[in-house]
């Protein structure tokens, strides 16, 4: 029993590393900035794959199909949801110059929201673009729509998203050993249950 646990331990500390080190290729395969969206949708797609105990995965060929598949439509949902935000910043600061001080805090409450309910989306984004196939416009309303499917869940997201950032910020060679595919693991299991739940696999 003990020793079939510390091989499910290793078999797992391998998939994780594995997975983080072939993200960080993808992202610098495509110079970083046309890199991150397909090597994350990549990441994701495995990580479905394991879920769903997919008997004849291969690690790496099933990345790099998946990062080929998904490289020009990632890469325009990217510029998409990086578009929202910097408007969002624009808004937030242009605030401190054409507002008093009561009306700049409700400015950057309604910034704040936005930009919560944005990150949550562009979170789910990556599950969804694993799990379906649809139009370009679809993938962002069905991103947006599931940070309200389940409200429970997306406060688990949020918290994640926390503990991701801490992560990142106080073990730093941690996270570029496991960060990425852990927490993306984390992500794919919920949301791949409501998937599964509420839509045709």
């Amino acid at each position: 029993m003990i020793n079939q646990k510390m091989v499910q331990f290793a078999h797992a500390v391998y998939f994780f590393t594995v997975l983080n080190l072939l993200w960080l290729l993808g992202s610098l395969l495509g110079l970083g900035v046309f890199g991150v969206m397909p090597a994350t949708v990549a990441l994701f797609s495995v990580i479905r794959a394991k879920l769903r105990r997919d008997q004849e995965l291969q690690l790496v060929p099933a990345f790099f199909d998946a990062y080929k598949t998904a490289f020009v439509r990632s890469n325009v949902l990217g510029l998409f949801f990086g578009l929202g935000f910097y408007v969002l910043y624009v808004n937030a600061a242009f605030a401190t110059y054409f507002y008093e001080k009561d009306v700049q805090f409700f400015i950057y409450l309604v910034v704040f929201f936005f930009a919560a309910i944005m990150t949550l989306a562009f979170i789910n984004l990556f599950s969804i673009m694993a799990h379906f196939e649809m139009k370009t416009i679809q993938y962002v309303k069905a991103a947006i729509g599931l940070v309200f499917v389940h409200p429970l869940k997306t406060v688990m997201q949020f918290i994640w998203l926390v503990a991701y950032v801490l992560l990142a910020i106080f073990l730093p060679k941690v996270f570029l050993v496991v960060g990425v595919s852990v927490i993306s693991y984390v992500w794919m299991s919920q949301n791949l249950t409501t998937f599964i739940k509420k839509y045709a696999s």
